[in-house]
Parts: structure tokens; C-alpha cells; sequence
């Protein structure tokens, strides 16, 4: 039997993550922001999958102080971890809202990741994911402020990687683009977009896979490679936003 923690999962891709694992027989924890959502969704979860182990907690990821009390005792309740997937995530580019945003897309990510990196390595195995995206891999002019919230992640994630090697623990990088989600909002036909479940199933079998980085679905890979070898100028006219 293996056990996940997703942190930030009531919601979207975290949420289909949820039931991903789930359906693979994995033991869930499942860490959220809001009590009322959590019980719905723990509740909703465990009557869908019977038998199965589902456990909600209670996390605002902004809230650094609560941040290792909440993981342990998601934790302690769950018994142990093999996999700790970050999948908290907003877009606020108002003002006054960017602080926010990367408090949530990055400094909840460091503190959820930093706890995991110390449980993993003293027991020599393990491995962490976070949910990035594909606007992180260069900036736009759409929404520049969370493009650098994401290449932050991203390049935080690097180092963590490069730091575990040989610890045993593993850290995956998810990049998402067009998933069908509450945040992700209106998108053009093309490239296609998928939707969270289809997101899920792809992201559980990287993960299952020991994979490095994984972009979802499979093309934004491609895609990304073009858009980070195009030429300045001929970026600014012609990039999404």
C-alpha cells in the first residue's frame, strides 16, 4: 500500500489527483484551506472509492508557521509518505494580490517540499512534485507576474533536485498548460485543452514512473522548446499570452 499527501487539493487538477490515486489504491491525505470544502470533498471522495483511505486536513499554505503542525499531523494519521505532490496554485495579477501569489505558488511550496525533503531523506526514499506550468517557461505578456511565480518554482525545484541526488529521493516538476480548470478560464481552440482527470492520469503515471519533468498534456513539451528557442523580437509579436 503507498501513501500520497496532496497539499492544496480541493480543487482542479489536485483534486482529479485525489481520485487518481485513489483508483491506483493509494492511501490519500488531502490538505486544503477551507474546513467546510475539505470535509465535502473527503467525504464526497470516500463514499466514491469504499474501503479506500481518504483523510482531509486543514492548511492555508500562506500560513507559514502552521505549515509543519499541519503536515505532521496529516502525517501521523496517515502513517507514513511515499509521495508529497504541491498542488496549491492561483493567478491574481491586481494589485496588492502578487505577494499573495507567490506566496501561495512559491513560498508554500518551499515550506510543504523543505518538510518532505526532511522526512524522505532519513528514510532514504521518497519523492516530491509540485505543479508548475508552461507560462514558466518564459515570460508573457498575458500575465507576466505569474509566469515569474511559476519559473521561481521551477528553478527552486532544480535545485532541490540537484541537491537530494543520491539521498534516494526523487523531485518531479509538473507543467501543465491548457487544463480545463476553474483558473485556467476561457483559452483558445488551439493548442487543445484536457481536462483534469485526463491531466490526472498523465500526471499519476509520470510520478509512478520516477519522471524528472513531465509537461501536460504531452505536446506543451514541444511547444515550450519552440517558444524558449524563438528569437526576442519575433517573440513579442508572435507569442501567446
Amino acid at each position: 500500500m503507498r501513501h500520497v499527501v496532496l497539499v492544496g487539493a480541493t480543487d482542479g487538477i489536485g483534486l482529479a489527483l485525489a481520485r487518481a490515486f485513489l483508483e491506483r489504491s493509494w492511501r490519500v491525505g488531502l490538505l486544503g484551506r477551507d474546513p467546510a470544502k475539505v470535509e465535502e470533498v473527503v467525504a464526497t471522495l470516500a463514499g466514491g472509492y469504499p474501503g479506500a483511505t481518504m483523510i482531509g486536513g486543514v492548511w492555508d499554505v500562506t500560513d507559514r508557521v502552521a505549515a509543519v503542525p499541519a503536515l505532521e499531523g496529516m502525517l501521523a494519521e496517515l502513517g507514513q509518505m511515499d509521495l508529497l505532490v504541491y498542488c496549491a496554485g492561483v493567478i491574481e495579477e491586481g494589485p496588492g494580490e502578487v505577494a499573495r501569489m507567490f506566496d501561495v505558488n512559491v513560498l508554500g511550496a518551499m515550506a510543504a517540499m523543505e518538510w518532505g525533503a526532511d522526512y524522505f531523506v532519513q528514510a532514504g526514499r521518497g519523492r516530491l512534485a509540485a505543479l508548475g506550468s508552461v507560462a514558466g517557461d518564459r515570460g508573457r505578456k498575458g500575465k507576466p507576474c505569474y509566469a515569474a511565480s511559476k519559473a521561481a518554482l521551477h528553478t527552486w525545484l532544480q535545485g532541490m533536485r540537484h541537491r537530494l541526488h543520491g539521498t534516494g529521493v526523487g523531485v518531479t516538476t509538473i507543467k501543465p498548460g491548457w487544463v480545463r480548470t476553474r483558473m485556467l478560464g476561457d483559452v483558445p481552440g488551439f493548442p487543445p485543452s484536457i481536462s483534469p482527470a485526463r491531466a490526472a492520469a498523465v500526471i499519476a503515471g509520470a510520478l509512478d514512473a520516477g519522471r524528472e519533468m513531465v509537461y501536460v498534456p504531452w505536446w506543451w513539451e514541444a511547444i515550450s522548446v519552440g517558444l524558449r528557442l524563438m528569437p526576442r523580437p519575433v517573440f513579442k509579436r508572435l507569442a501567446p499570452p
